[in-house]
């Protein structure tokens, strides 16, 4: 009988600290973006990522990230966005999932073994009458650390 008991609460327990959430708290991602010149090239330019702080919280298949600064800079207010996406792709490797509007797509990816989060960023430029007029893409790198 005590057996049966003390495996109930083993069992109970177990999949009590199984079924946590796993947080991570992230540096200040590294990241450049790409702008179309005066002259139409394109340029890699290094991002200004000084006051964001990214966070991702995996429970299962639901994947959630927080990007945003979380610093109000000068006349701009602290602007904080979580994505939640309850379907996300997981492999053992990592867990990934898309965004997608109107005007822009993105990817973000968790990898596991590094404790890195990846977030790649495609926005099509305000309308033009240009037909060649350049999307802009951003790619970010950020090392987490479990909370």
């Amino acid at each position: 009988m005590w057996r049966s008991v003390g495996c109930v609460l083993l069992l109970t327990t177990t999949s009590a600290a199984i079924a946590q959430p796993s947080r991570f708290t992230c540096d200040t991602p590294r990241g450049k973006r790409v702008e179309a010149g005066s002259s139409g090239n394109v340029q890699w330019i290094d991002d200004d990522l000084d006051t964001v702080r990214p966070s991702v919280v995996i429970d299962g298949e639901t994947f959630s990230v927080t990007w945003g600064t979380s610093a109000a800079t000068e006349g701009k207010g602290a602007k904080l966005t979580t994505y939640v996406f309850a379907a996300a792709h997981r492999t053992a490797a990592s867990i990934f999932a898309t965004r997608v509007d109107e005007s822009t797509a993105e990817i973000f990816r968790f990898y596991f073994a590094s404790r890195s989060l990846y977030k790649l960023t495609s926005r099509l430029e305000s309308p033009s009458a240009d037909a060649k007029a350049t999307p802009f893409v951003a790619t970010y790198l950020a090392t987490c650390r479990e909370q």
